[in-house]
């Protein structure tokens, strides 16, 4: 069996409202966040809030009645209180919690069992080549990848052997000896299935695989029963001229993290199991935020689009810091999405989204590139 590598390649508003405090990254001061809206949007509110004005937007469920008379009044006229903002039977098709007996953590449903031969494109962040160096013992990726070797699971030996080959035959060079690695492939949906039974099974969080994603994987690419659980929402087809340029799903183990970059098209980004944070700046402040980053690390500018390069050595330090450390731009928007939430990111808005999760668990979303 083969694993095969792939490469992939305004002024804002006053409208914005403090968070709390004491998120899980990014240092110690509250950050502002995206203007904020209740199911249902309207299509025309929509374009009005942020379709037409280039502005992020944040759509979460229908606010509940604040009183305990209006709640009773609604529940005796047997109105939900929880329209979630687009329809997606993927929420709880495709998603589960496991019982407390399993730290309930979200898993697949049974519905993928059919599909493990299912190709997708999927990423893995390794440890520090020192780390790798040490052996099996010490690394949660070896430790996985023993356990696949011994496992009578579908494909599991295959994916194993496929898997130490692309780890072995990576290059060192330039990285340092504590620099993460960064690899795409791709593989069998059975991995990532596997992965979640690993850490099931596994005694400790210590020994749970993690960062093994599949990232932008084209919905288009999907069988057709999978594609009819992410229809295109109504927001997409009729904000703009109709041109959806891409969709895709992005599943998988945390910590998932997608580097500060910009896209060249509108984005409406679907949270559909567990939570991610994504912090953003509009078109000039956020080149700015990259143009300094690769200026600090004496390279060239290049178009700040997703890239390899961002999500391994020293830029990926760099961008870690400069978008989720400690001293982050005053200006930098941070939204929390949970499921059922959407968040529109206008176009060439620059953003990094981090899960924000234990160890392990599973995320999954969902979005769509138009126009």
């Amino acid at each position: 069996m083969m694993l095969h590598t792939s490469c992939r390649c305004a002024t804002r508003s006053a409208r914005i409202s403090a968070l709390n405090p004491g998120r899980a990254f990014g240092g110690l001061r509250s950050l502002a966040t995206a203007h904020e809206a209740f199911a249902p949007v309207d299509v025309a509110k929509f374009k009005y809030e942020a379709f037409d004005i280039k502005e992020p937007l944040v759509i979460r469920p229908n606010r509940p009645p604040p009183t305990q008379l209006e709640n009773a009044l609604a529940a005796a006229a047997n109105v939900h209180h929880q329209t979630p903002p687009v329809n997606l039977p993927a929420l709880t098709k495709w998603f589960t919690q496991a019982s407390p007996s399993e730290n309930g953590t979200p898993l697949l449903t049974p519905l993928w069992n059919k599909y493990h031969s299912l190709v997708l494109p999927f990423e893995l962040v390794l440890p520090p080549a020192a780390e790798w160096a040490k052996g099996s013992g010490s690394s949660r990726l070896s430790a996985f990848l023993s356990w696949l070797s011994e496992s009578s699971g579908p494909l599991h030996k295959d994916m194993a052997a496929a898997l130490r080959e692309l780890v072995s035959s990576l290059p060192q060079a330039p990285y340092s000896d504590a620099d993460t690695r960064f690899l795409r492939f791709d593989a069998p949906l059975a991995l990532l299935d596997a992965g979640l039974q690993y850490n099931k099974a596994s005694a400790s969080p210590d020994q749970y695989i993690d960062q093994l994603y599949i990232a932008q994987a084209p919905l288009n690419t999907l069988p057709p029963d999978l594609r009819a659980d992410v229809p295109t929402p109504d927001l997409v087809r009729e904000a703009g001229n109709g041109d959806i340029y891409d969709s895709s799903i992005w599943i998988g183990l945390e910590p998932t993290y997608t580097p500060w970059h910009k896209d060249p098209n509108p984005n409406l980004f679907c949270q559909m199991c567990s939570s991610k944070l994504v912090r953003m700046l509009p078109p000039q402040r956020g080149a700015q935020v990259y143009d300094r980053v690769r200026a600090g690390l004496g390279y060239t500018r290049t178009l700040g689009f997703r890239g390899d390069e961002m999500m391994q050595g020293p830029e990926r330090r760099a961008l870690l810091e400069s978008v989720w450390g400690d001293e982050v731009p005053s200006d930098m928007l941070e939204v929390l999405v949970n499921p059922q939430d959407v968040l529109f990111i206008p176009k060439r808005w620059w953003h990094s989204v981090k899960s924000v999760g234990s160890s392990g668990q599973l995320n999954g979303s969902v979005n769509w590139w138009f126009r």
